[in-house]
């Protein structure tokens, strides 16, 4: 669930500058604790994201430590034959049948 600021009602009128400053300044604070989707700053991530089960669509791509996941998958044969070739960095898993 998104956070909300709290804001404080004011009931009459443009008498409170001071209730009004105060919900500006809350406003302004709670989208500074947001991520930004056109990628402005700041924009880094300050705790995990809780996916709640759903999927990440249209990756681009997936680094995790520096390493290109993508990349790493399309280099990895699962075979129950040894493979014929390869180049270094090729990941090979044998199973059984």
């Amino acid at each position: 669930m998104a956070k909300q600021p709290n804001l404080i009602n004011i009931t009459s009128g443009y008498a409170s500058n001071t209730a009004l400053n105060s919900n500006f300044e809350a406003l302004r604070n709670a989208l500074l604790n947001t991520v930004s989707r056109d990628g402005s700053t700041p924009n880094a991530m300050g705790a995990d994201l809780d996916m709640n089960g759903n999927d990440i669509l249209n990756s681009g791509g997936l680094y995790i430590n520096g390493v290109d996941v993508f990349t790493l998958i399309n280099k990895t044969t699962v075979s129950t034959q040894a493979p014929s070739g390869g180049e270094d960095g090729d990941v090979w898993f044998r199973v059984s049948s």
